[in-house]
Order: C-alpha cells, then sequence, then structure tokens
C-alpha cells in the first residue's frame, strides 16, 4: 500500500510541475509572436484603406 500512495504523489508532483510550466510559458513574453501580431494588425489595416473604390475621372474641358 506504501508504493501505491509514492506513485500517487509522484503523479500528483509531476501534474504540478506540468501545471507550473504550462502557466509559465502561457505569461512568457515573445517578441517575435508580439511583432506578428502587430504586423497582421497593421497589414489588415492598410488593405482596407487601399481597397477604397475611387470614381473614375472624368476629363472636364474648360470653358475658357
Amino acid at each position: 500500500m506504501n508504493n501505491l500512495h509514492s506513485d500517487i504523489r509522484l503523479t500528483d508532483e509531476l501534474e504540478r510541475q506540468l501545471m507550473q510550466a504550462a502557466i509559465e510559458e502561457q505569461n512568457r513574453f515573445r517578441p517575435g509572436h508580439a511583432l506578428k501580431k502587430l504586423f497582421t494588425k497593421l497589414g489588415g489595416n492598410v488593405n482596407k484603406a487601399t481597397t477604397v473604390n475611387v470614381a473614375p475621372r472624368r476629363n472636364v474641358e474648360s470653358a475658357a
């Protein structure tokens, strides 16, 4: 019975370590990922701004 409890403790300890590592990874700053998101946002805004439909120009002759 003692062996069973030591296995449970090892499993609990492993789970605790894995959860801690996952939390630290989630909170870690990743500059490459942040820059990619920034450029994606900027690129999306640029594409929206450049796809505005512009009325075609008409050649207007002066009355003079």
